[in-house]
């Protein structure tokens, strides 16, 4: 074979080699982004319609108070703690009976593909994080217990801060927790040159403390009428804004901060999430000091989209475990229909080695599309409806989306 002949056939297999590297690149680009994107398509305004005007929950289930009263409200108010593995869940176990009324009562039984649960979960989401309402009583008193009245009283004086009283535009948890934000620079300094301690608030004090804000401002709105949070838009803000710099999210970015990943405690609502940016902005700010980073500020619904990304991190991507998966899988009795590895079998299909990627949204599809043919399926094998916990859901995910070649070795 000729130098030259060596060259080329060299040349085509490094060529061939960087092609592959790239799309490996490409690919594993590609999957990343697909986490953070691809549950979050729903629009909240979108999924209120679904859900009030268009496939009939509304009848049976109220939102905050707003719908029926023959099931359990769906949002905020009733289960302040809830995820979305709770909601499905919940939605797995109550089927049957839900199904069953439905028949007793004549209802169409409502058809929903995954872009429209996802409208759904991004209205219900949005729904779970507006707060309670406070008191404002105590908010009053928490103004002088925390000394926020040396500078935010009408008798403060123009060269301090303004006189909360008379404060317009912030009675909104999203845009209270914006303004508390953006405020903390200038009182910080100011309190350094007062000699004064950096006040806390813990439990309800935000609540409260919104609470009086709204008695002077007339605010009563809904956060999710208000902001479409948008956690794609979220995700970017949080490298935009230099917070991966010193925060990791599933073990990508700085460890200066906390990890703020999935399985991490972060407040389900954004007053809550307000305090505890408020709690910690001195030594947020001592460390983007010494790292030179400017503090950043936010405008508009960026709050918004920041706390969706980072709360939607649990509220969308439950943790789990591929092994309890399979132990769940074979536990509940879906192995009965579906083979012991999801390969499927000939009482039901395969639900692994398609190259499908399950999501709890499309868990939740799944159940609602083709639950009333495996509720009579199970009938006919005599195998009892089972039962799912709230961790179920995320180990059956992580299962599901296991490799079947793995599983199989």
């Amino acid at each position: 074979m000729s130098s030259k002949r060596v060259f080329l056939t060299w040349v085509a297999a490094a060529v061939a080699a960087l092609a592959l590297l790239l799309g490996v690149l490409f690919w594993e680009h590609k999957s990343d982004m697909k986490r953070w994107t691809s549950l979050w398509v729903g629009d909240p305004h979108m999924g209120a319609r679904l859900f009030f005007e268009r496939k009939g929950c509304a009848y049976c289930h109220p939102v905050n108070g707003y719908g029926g009263k023959g099931a359990p409200d769906m949002g905020f108010t009733s289960t302040p703690q809830s995820s979305l593995s709770q909601l499905v869940a919940a939605m797995w176990n109550c089927a049957p009976r839900m199904w069953e009324r439905m028949r007793v009562a004549k209802t169409r039984f409502p058809d929903l593909n995954q872009e429209e649960m996802s409208h759904l979960f991004a209205f219900l989401y949005t729904a779970k994080y507006v707060d309670e309402s406070g008191d404002a009583d105590r908010g009053e008193r928490l103004l002088r217990t925390k000394g926020c009245v040396r500078c935010h009283a009408a008798a403060a004086g123009a060269d301090q801060g303004p006189d909360l009283t008379s404060v317009r535009g912030v009675d909104t948890p999203i845009l209270w927790t914006q303004a508390m934000w953006n405020h903390a620079p200038m009182m910080e300094t100011r309190m350094q040159q007062q000699g004064l301690t950096w006040p806390k608030f813990e439990g309800r004090d935000m609540n409260d403390l919104l609470a009086y804000i709204r008695t002077h401002s007339g605010g009563t709105r809904r956060e999710y009428f208000l902001f479409p949070a948008n956690p794609e838009r979220g995700w970017k803000l949080f490298q935009s804004k230099s917070c991966i710099v010193c925060h990791s999210v599933a073990g990508k970015g700085g460890h200066v901060g906390p990890e703020l990943g999935p399985g991490r405690p972060i407040p389900i609502t954004i007053v809550q999430f307000a305090a505890l940016m408020w709690n910690h902005s001195p030594e947020m700010w001592k460390q983007q000091v010494s790292q030179s980073i400017p503090r950043p500020r936010f405008e508009g619904q960026e709050i918004a989209d920041l706390v969706a990304f980072l709360a939607g991190l649990r509220y969308f991507e439950p943790a789990g475990s591929e092994q309890v998966g399979k132990t769940v899988f074979a536990e509940r009795n879906c192995s009965r229909c579906h083979g012991d590895d999801a390969q499927g079998s000939r009482h039901g299909p395969a639900l692994r080695g398609r190259g499908d990627s399950y999501s709890t949204i499309r868990l939740a599809t799944s159940l609602w599309r083709h639950g009333p043919s495996m509720y009579r399926r199970t009938q006919e094998l005599k195998i009892a409806w089972p039962s799912l916990a709230e961790s179920d859901v995320g180990n059956l995910v992580s299962f599901l989306n296991a490799p079947l070649e793995a599983a199989q070795r």
